[in-house]
């Protein structure tokens, strides 16, 4: 890797106790800033010219289930309730391992194209071994930094691949043995939990203690469906800790939240399929009056857009018409608009940064930290004039601005395009894997036999209920 010097753009650095923004340059040595300020010395670095960008550390996806990247749209007019049914029930059943590996590969290029730099990915299409490892080949292969996280759901499969939860627990120890003979150092492993109304009390258990026996972080989904006191229950079983990153919560009292907070626990907001699928408004700011940094994820493209200006415009102004809402039903015109503009880009950056347990890695830019950093091009429409750098990344940017990304001092977008990569035999190949998902789906029935009959049957009292 050489020395780099990303020269005179428009520096937003998201560090504590900086300027806002700055015209400055930033020396990457290795894979680490190494320096930042204005007229550095070139010496013999690569010298990127910038002037004219807004420079900044990449966005956090913390919460997104890129495997189901192949069934983009499915989901667009879905409840909840479709959605658990469709996909678990449905089209989780179909995916080979070579469409888990196509749709985790692009998921993770779109989220790169898009400005983001660290995923936690939610993978629980864990159908077999072979599929556990085109998942990891694949978050590899993007080279995306973040977090895959080994599901324990159960599909319903007519010819299961593990026919007990300890099968499963076995093979994500064999999982977590082969990351650690891949050459990565962007990668960590995770587990994601079960449902909890989809496992017993010991077989939740047992997956957290899986995670904690191995030192690696923990993600679920909680305060939804089927787990509206998960947290409760959780906490109550002395189960709840810092390692634990709680998914939507929209359903969770505030007393869970505190919960989480005294924990050291975060949670991520996904303000795109919780508006549309009936979870409830998000928790964005429920978390800020108990002293929680919201992190947020985009969830799902088998729904909504892979990008994080949307979601980040989503959670901002959703919870600043939910504050106006107290003003205007008094008959009377909010004084002051909140959160700010400052606020909304922590959500998407540096909260999801301590959401993962990656403070000090990436989420801000200063020496010291890993060299993770995007560049946004000002020369389009809507920067005719430029407003001021984090109005125009948060309310005015667009994923198609974002020029150049840089992921562990490593060019992985430049100059508009995405670096090494032949998209035309991507798009040939997730065409084709959708394709299959798709026929292969309408020529299936959805089974419901078999040693996961206990699973089918919870998801189908779910529903009913």
């Amino acid at each position: 890797m050489r020395t780099k010097l990303l020269r005179g753009g428009t520096v937003v650095s998201l560090a504590s106790g900086q300027p806002v923004s700055e015209v400055s340059d930033l020396l990457i040595e290795r894979d680490l800033i190494a320096a930042m300020g204005a007229g550095l010395p070139a010496a013999d670095a690569e010298v990127i010219d910038v002037s004219g960008q807004l420079v900044m550390p990449g966005f956090i996806d913390a919460h997104r289930h890129s495997w189901q990247t192949s069934i983009r749209g499915v989901a667009a007019d879905w409840s909840l309730l479709d959605y658990v049914h469709e996909i678990r029930m449905g089209y989780a059943t179909v995916y080979r391992p070579e469409d888990v590996y196509v749709s985790i590969l692009v998921g993770a290029l779109e989220a790169i194209d898009s400005g983001i730099t660290t995923m936690c990915d939610f993978c629980h299409i864990m159908n077999s071994p072979a599929h556990a490892d085109a998942a990891l080949e694949a978050f590899v292969s993007s080279g995306i930094r973040g977090t895959l996280c080994y599901g324990f759901y159960d599909v319903p499969l007519s010819e299961p691949a593990f026919h007990s939860h300890a099968d499963r627990i076995l093979d994500a120890e064999r999982f977590l043995r082969r990351s650690l003979t891949l050459p990565s150092s962007l990668m960590q492993i995770g587990v994601a939990l079960t449902e909890g109304g989809l496992v017993t009390p010991q077989q939740a258990r047992a997956e957290i203690e899986f995670a904690r026996a191995n030192g690696i972080r923990i993600t679920a989904h909680m305060g939804t469906l089927s787990t509206p006191d998960a947290v409760r229950r959780l906490g109550e079983a002395g189960l709840l800790g810092p390692d634990m990153l709680h998914v939507h919560c929209n359903l969770s009292e505030d007393d869970e939240l505190e919960m989480i907070r005294d924990s050291g626990g975060a949670v991520v907001s996904t303000p795109e399929t919780e508006l549309q699928m009936g979870m409830g408004f998000p928790v964005i700011g429920r978390l800020l009056k108990l002293g929680l940094r919201p992190a947020i994820g985009i969830d799902i493209v088998s729904e909504n857009s892979g990008d994080m200006f949307t979601q980040l415009r989503l959670a901002l102004q959703v919870e600043r018409a939910l504050r106006n809402e107290t003003a205007l039903k008094q008959r009377k015109m909010p004084a002051k608009i909140s959160p700010s503009v400052r606020d909304g880009l922590d959500f998407a950056v540096r909260n999801g940064a301590e959401a993962l347990g990656l403070s000090g890695v990436t989420g801000w830019l200063a020496p010291g930290m890993k060299a993770d950093i995007i560049t946004i091009g000002q020369d389009g429409m809507n920067f005719m004039p430029p407003a001021p750098p984090v109005e125009s990344i948060v309310l005015q940017a667009r994923a198609s601005d974002i020029c150049n990304v840089v992921i562990g001092g490593n060019f992985k977008k430049r100059d508009g395009k995405l670096v090494g990569w032949d998209l035309g035999e991507l798009r040939q190949r997730i065409r084709n894997s959708s394709l299959h998902i798709h026929e292969t789906l309408k020529r299936r029935s959805k089974p419901r036999t078999g040693t996961t009959e206990a699973y089918a049957s919870a998801i189908s009292q779910i529903i009913e209920s």
